[in-house]
Order: C-alpha cells, then structure tokens, then sequence
C-alpha cells in the first residue's frame, strides 16, 4: 500500500510540474508583448500564472523532500499535502482553458484601439454622431469622400462595438480628439476622393447587376430577381461587389456585424449566396459566381456588377458626346429611392458608400437635366429631376430647373413636356 502510495506521489510530483511548467512558459509567450506584465495592475492572467509558479515550486520542494529521505513527520506531511494530486492537475485543467484563451475576446475587441483601453460608450457614440454628421455635410457641399482602408474601417467597427446601447444627446458628445485611432479615423472621414477624371471606368460583360438605389435587388438581363432565404446572404453579397479589392472573409464578418459569428453561420450564408445566384443562371455552377477558396479570400465572380458603375460609365460617355444620353438616362430610370433603402447597412454610411452613391446620381441627374432642357428633350428632363430627387428630396438645383421648365412650358418648342412637370 505504501509503494503504490509512494508511486503514485512520484507521478503526481512528474506530472503536475511539467504542466505547470508548460503553462507558464504557453502564458508568458502570449502576453509578453501586451507590456500586461510590467504594469501596476493585476489580471487574471497574472494570478493564473502565479498560481501555476506555486504549483510548480510547491512540487519541486515535495519532491526534494522524497529524495533526500527527510523524518518519517516530514514525509507524512509531504505525503498529505501530495496525495491529491488529481486535486492540483484538475485546478490546472480548469484555470489552463482561461489563460490560454483569456485574451483572444480582449484582443479582438480591443484590436485598433489603443492599449490605453477600450473607449466608453458615451465616447464611442460621440464618434460615430460625428462621422454620420459629417456624411450628410458631405452630401450637401458635394464632397465625395474617400475610401477608408482596411485599418480604419476595423477601428469604425470596434467603435460601433463600443457604442452599442447607449444613446447620447448632442450635449453629451465627448472630446473626441483624446484618442489616438479615433482621431484618425475622424480624419479620414474628410479626406475627399482622389480625382478620377482621368481615369476610365472599365466595365466588363456582366450577366448580373446589383441594383443599389433603392431596396438592393440582383437582377440579370432579363429583368428576373435573385431570390435569398437569409437577409445576410443579398447584404454580403452588397458588400462584395462594392469591395473587390478587400473581398475577404474577415473583412466582410468585421464590417456587417458587430460580433463575431461562427465560420458555420458565415459559410450558411454564403452558401445561400451562391444558390440565389445560381438560380437566375441555370448554366452556370454556383461554384462559378463565388469560388470556392480554403483561405481568407472571397472573390466575387466579374460578371456580377453594381449599377453605380455602369451609371458612372454612361455618365463619361455622355460627358465626352452629349449625343450618348441613352445609357446615362436609362441608368437614372432606374434609380427607384435613396441609396439601400429599407436596410439596416451601418457599414454603407459609415464608410462612406451611401455618400458617394447620392453625389453620382445627384451630378449625373443635373448634367442630363441642364443638358435636356437646353436641347429640349423633356422626357429625358424629367428621368433627370425624378430619379435626382428621389435620392435627395428637396435638393435646391433640381427644384429650381424643375420650376424653370414649368415657366417654359407654355412655349412652342415644349408642346410634349410631360403633365408631371406643367
């Protein structure tokens, strides 16, 4: 009974310290970086780690007292104190999960944000009244804004993770300028668009088009709608045609939800997609409009496009020969409300996507407008001003070329204006 006492003691004092030992090394390696160990404070992690060090001390010590052959007293107490060892190596078990994983909610909640700490709610909502502010001043000095990049667009997200549930008053906006990834972020909400006036808008042959002013529908050629059994599904879609050039899996789950979901939720999702997709083209495979990748990237297939673009392709063309007004005008009668109307695409107006879609249709609809009544095609006039004010209601230029066609409605070369505008 004493031998497998002694044995079973002799495997405890291996066991427990080599665990130990290994977590303490796993920990330090983790969070060596974090500048966690040479602060004032105490975490959890800290306590869990000295924690394994008593463990790890306390069994070298038991068994040096083992090997030296101590007073029989000395044995017996160390034999007590040992003789669960299922009791020190189930504590370590439980506490190892946490310190392993103890810092990965931390890290991803915190990644973009200062190691100073996570900004307060109050400061989060101050932040993101301004950046929504600051789109709609956008819309009315006709400033389109640019692109934020990967990095802001994860501290925009980690801002609205912070911002949930509060609700602040205009009195209540903090000082915003008291943090250093939220100043820059402010500050790329201003920095206007590089000029592309130079630049071609290449449009490819397409099969699909997501039609994005108004609720976003996928339609193909014929004029048939995609149909989607999760909400998700059309909203991810959205975000893949607008971001070609960062259509990864991560950026996508960081910029449509605040928290973290499963990789099954995500991979239902765009399985979904695929299928919708599939359905308007029977020829093709679903595999064929999303491939499929075993690493982060989410590539969308070319032949899914986004109105804006073929919007913005019509509008070059008839800046170069206003005689090309078909495309352009066609592309204004589609335009059916203000940009993903009816959603909930927090990501669309805070990084700016909204803004630039209703400067587009707004510049495009007073060029055809200006263009219609000088030459006197009132059909396409009135396509200009309907599809100009249903993205921006109120907008002074349209309103007042609206009323001069009506004073010139009573005049020879307007015997075919429309009802709407006499």
């Amino acid at each position: 009974m004493i031998r497998i006492q002694r044995l079973t003691t002799f495997c405890g004092l291996i066991a427990i310290p080599t665990w130990s030992l290994f977590q303490i090394f796993l920990m330090f390696f983790q969070h060596r970086n974090n500048g966690d160990l040479l602060d004032t404070t105490i975490n959890s992690y800290e306590l869990l780690l000295l924690l394994h060090v008593l463990v790890l001390a306390t069994s070298l010590l038991m068994f040096q007292l083992l090997i030296v052959g101590r007073p029989r007293s000395a044995l017996r107490g160390a034999l007590r104190l040992v003789n669960r060892p299922m009791t020190w190596l189930s504590a370590s078990l439980v506490f190892s999960p946490l310190t392993q994983h103890s810092s990965s909610p931390t890290t991803h909640q915190t990644e973009g944000i200062p190691v100073a700490g996570v900004i307060s709610p109050a400061f989060a909502a101050g932040a993101l009244a301004h950046i929504l502010r600051r789109r709609r001043e956008q819309i009315q000095q006709m400033i389109s804004p640019d692109r934020l990049t990967l990095n802001e667009l994860q501290t925009v997200g980690q801002i609205q993770l912070s911002a949930q549930n509060c609700e602040v008053s205009g009195a209540e906006i903090v000082d915003l300028m008291s943090n250093s990834e939220v100043v820059q972020v402010l500050r790329a909400v201003d920095r206007p668009l590089p000029d592309q006036t130079t630049q071609e808008t290449v449009v490819t042959e397409w099969a699909l088009v997501v039609r994005l002013f108004g609720y976003p529908v996928v339609e193909n050629e014929a004029g048939y709608v995609a149909q989607f059994r999760k909400r998700r599904s059309l909203e991810l879609l959205t975000w893949l045609a607008l971001n070609r050039d960062r259509s990864r899996r991560s950026a996508a789950r960081t910029a449509m939800w605040d928290l973290d979901i499963t990789d099954s939720t995500f991979s239902t999702v765009v399985s979904d997609m695929r299928r919708g997709l599939a359905e308007l083209d029977q020829q093709a495979r679903r595999s064929d409009w999303v491939p499929t990748t075993y690493s982060d990237e989410l590539p969308l297939s070319i032949r899914v496009i986004t109105d804006d673009v073929l919007m913005a392709q019509a509008l070059q063309s008839f800046r170069k020969d206003s005689s090309n007004s078909f495309e352009i005008v066609r592309a204004l009668s589609h335009v059916r409300d203000v940009p993903f109307a009816g959603t909930s695409y927090s990501w669309a107006d805070l990084d700016g996507t909204t803004t630039r879609l209703v400067i587009l249709s707004i510049t495009a609809a007073l060029e055809v407008a200006l263009w219609a009544l000088s030459a006197g095609d009132m059909a396409a006039f009135e396509t200009a001003v309907t599809a100009g004010l249903r993205v921006f209601p109120g907008h002074e230029e349209l309103l007042a070329l609206q009323n001069e066609a009506k004073l010139r409605c009573h005049d020879s070369g307007f015997r075919f204006v429309s009802r709407q505008i006499c």
